[in-house]
């Protein structure tokens, strides 16, 4: 018996509805199983963000202990962070847990030159630490044989380095202040505040990539606090520092310093009468109280770079700052760091 046509018809259409049904549901299942892949790919990574945070963190810990064990653990009165001391914890530390490992080292930022010392407290320009600054520009100039810099290069870097942490909009001399920077593609502004970053002096008029990467092993920025200034460690500080200590001081004449301080540290100014400017005197200190520690965490297939500014304050290292991201620890290398370090935060 012949069917009507319009049985036919709906047969087709029963079909087509049953493929697209299908169709869809696999659509479906597809796009959940994808998304259940994805969500559990992302809550692996946070976990080992976690776990390598808490790496960070005890790595951080550990640090302090080495610290505390170069500062306090001294007979005397006075305790001194020595060459010994700095080439024991700068020269890196490892260790390896169950599922992951960090490799770091910790620096004494006070064998570097602050740069918030160019301004005082009370906004004003400091003559003495500028005059500092030019020496140590010029002293990385003639120790470092990569690069070359100009007197006039040296005087605008100095110059507006003072015009981006003092208070005032007007350039003085060489420097530069907004209508500098905001002529500039991306145009930006001074910061008319505190280097809270060394980063930041990347920004400076007449600092260039290599400038910044030739300065960057001898300058820290860090807090001033009473109105006085971040001391010098001579018994840590890098040759071009101690170069910039005074006109007077040569290559030589630090180098062999360097030498005399892994013998038997410094205790007084004595080694230093005749060389150092009598003025800078007030800015030599024998011990340290601000560290660096770059470390490198690795968990699995994550990758962590962690940077933190300790400070001791007399009983005990504890952080000022601190972050978390991808971190260049080999101090050789010459490649940028850009990265600004964040105050620690409760959530951290």
């Amino acid at each position: 018996m012949k069917r009507p046509a319009g049985t036919r018809h709906q047969r087709g259409i029963a079909v087509l509805t049953a493929m697209l049904v299908v169709t869809i549901a696999t659509l479906l299942a597809v796009k959940l199983a994808w998304d259940t892949a994805l969500d559990l790919r992302r809550t692996e990574s946070l976990l080992a963000r976690d776990q390598a945070q808490l790496y960070g963190l005890g790595a951080e810990a550990y640090a302090s202990a080495l610290l505390e064990d170069a500062l306090f653990n001294q007979s005397g009165d006075t305790p001194l962070y020595t060459r010994s001391d700095e080439m024991t914890a700068c020269g890196g530390f490892a260790f390896t847990l169950d599922e992951g490992g960090m490799t770091g080292g910790v620096c004494d930022l006070q064998a570097r030159f602050n740069l918030n010392n160019l301004v005082t407290t009370a906004g004003e320009r400091d003559p003495l630490a500028m005059q500092q600054f030019r020496r140590l520009i010029e002293a990385v100039s003639l120790v470092d044989e990569i690069i070359d810099i100009d007197a006039a290069t040296a005087d605008a870097i100095v110059e507006s380095a003072a015009d981006w942490i003092d208070p005032d909009i007007s350039a003085d001399f060489a420097g530069a202040e907004d209508d500098t920077y905001t002529s500039g593609q991306p145009p930006y502004r001074a910061a008319n505040f505190w280097f809270t970053s060394v980063s930041e002096l990347r920004a400076v008029r007449g600092v260039s990539a290599e400038i910044f990467l030739a300065l960057v092993p001898h300058v820290a920025a860090l807090p001033v606090t009473g109105g006085q200034h971040t001391l010098i460690n001579v018994n840590t500080a890098t040759v071009p520092v101690l170069m910039s200590l005074g006109d007077a001081i040569t290559v030589q004449n630090a180098e062999q310093w360097v030498i005399d301080s892994e013998e038997e540290p410094f205790e007084d100014e004595t080694p230093f009468a005749g060389f150092v400017d009598p003025g800078v005197f007030p800015y030599l200190g024998y011990s340290s109280s601000y560290f660096e520690l770059k470390g490198f965490v690795s968990v699995g297939a994550t990758r962590l770079g962690l940077y933190s500014l300790l400070e001791s304050d007399g009983q005990a290292v504890k952080p000022r700052l601190r972050q978390f991201d991808a971190i260049d620890v080999a101090p050789a290398a010459r490649t940028a760091d850009t990265d600004d370090e964040e105050p620690v935060t409760d959530d951290e």
